[in-house]
């Protein structure tokens, strides 16, 4: 913990005048300096130009917080899903039950809507313009399947990777292979179905539910791990490199959607549990730094919340464009 001189020197201007013991003097002092340093930490964790999109899986819930201007702040019901995105156009897409959702930045309000694939698990908007889908033993195939579509829905191709049974979140590679997540593995694979690279997250426990990996550009994958409760980190040849997580007063208990910062920092959703009744639980929106310090944070308002599952940090993305991850996992705009 840190202070200034300046309030160092504040401080012992109160303290000097108190005249017991020399040893009662310095332990005022020491009490004084801690409750000014974490006054201090919890000052830093509120950067007030942030501006955020959240989905909710607690309260099935996409709220948009500016943290400078709360009045501009919106929150609405969504059907239960996975991911989010932004699209271009001002728009946000997310996943769905039955396929995806795009919603105005502007006021949440729904803007299109694709509602014939029941059974799907997450979605994501592609370089191309298309969405996948995935889903796990469906669409009549076992396995891991993902269904790409175009804006009408039609079919455009599928993948399918036997052997898995669970899937969350997917992320198209700059060489447009697929990186997924299932439960303890998260691996990637091409459009053919077959898998180039694979990595088992360490546990407890042993089913994690992973939810999201995002490739750097030096070849290491960086995997959200569920009830892992932290980041692992993989190398290109799938063997652990490093993990992180914490400090305990966030109590950690779910890490879901990320993004990576331009200045390479992880930004990590806290999930706490289902349902309407986590608003008061932990501190859902994390930052850390690629080494693994907490940086920043947000604290959520229990009234508005519950539990956190998705995040954007919106500060520098043209809300124009399609964003999806560049070679270093940044989100960057698609110029389509």
């Amino acid at each position: 913990m840190t202070t200034t001189f300046k309030n160092l020197n504040f401080i012992y201007m109160i303290t000097k005048n108190f005249k017991p013991v020399s040893h009662f003097r310095l332990s005022v002092f020491l009490g004084l300096c801690l409750a000014l340093s974490a006054c201090s930490s919890l000052r830093m964790s509120t950067d007030e130009s942030r501006k955020l999109i959240l989905r909710d899986e607690g309260l099935s819930q996409l709220s948009y917080v500016d943290v400078s201007n709360p009045e501009k702040n919106w929150y609405l019901p969504v059907p239960a899903g996975r991911d989010l995105q932004l699209v271009g156009n001002k728009k946000i897409l997310i996943g769905t039950g039955n396929g995806f959702e795009e919603r105005n930045i502007s006021n949440g309000e729904k803007a299109a809507e694709i509602t014939v694939f029941p059974g799907t698990q997450t979605a994501r908007r592609l370089r191309n313009g298309n969405t996948l889908l995935a889903g796990a033993d469906w669409q009549g195939k076992k396995g891991i399947v993902l269904v790409e579509i175009d804006n009408q829905g039609t079919i455009k191709r599928s993948v399918v990777y036997p052997g898995f049974n669970y899937v969350r979140c997917i992320r198209e590679t700059i060489k447009g292979n697929f990186l997924v997540t299932a439960d303890d593995v998260v691996f990637e694979g091409d459009d053919k179905g077959n898998i180039v690279w694979q990595a088992k997250v360490a546990g407890p426990p042993a089913k994690p539910h992973i939810w999201q990996a995002l490739r750097l550009a030096n070849g290491q994958t960086v995997v959200s791990t569920g009830y892992g409760k932290n980041f692992q980190v993989f190398s290109a040849n799938g063997k652990a490199v490093t993990a992180f997580s914490g400090p305990a007063e966030v109590n950690p208990n779910f890490f879901a959607g990320f993004q990576i910062l331009k200045n390479g920092n992880y930004v990590v959703t806290n999930w706490q549990g289902h349902g309407a009744k986590f608003g008061a639980s932990g501190i859902q929106i994390l930052e850390f730094s690629p080494k693994g310090k907490l940086v920043w944070s947000w604290k959520q308002d229990p009234a508005k919340f519950s539990s956190l599952q998705g995040v954007i940090v919106l500060n520098g993305l043209d809300l124009n464009k399609l964003h999806v991850e560049n070679r270093e996992g940044v989100l960057t705009p698609v110029n389509m």
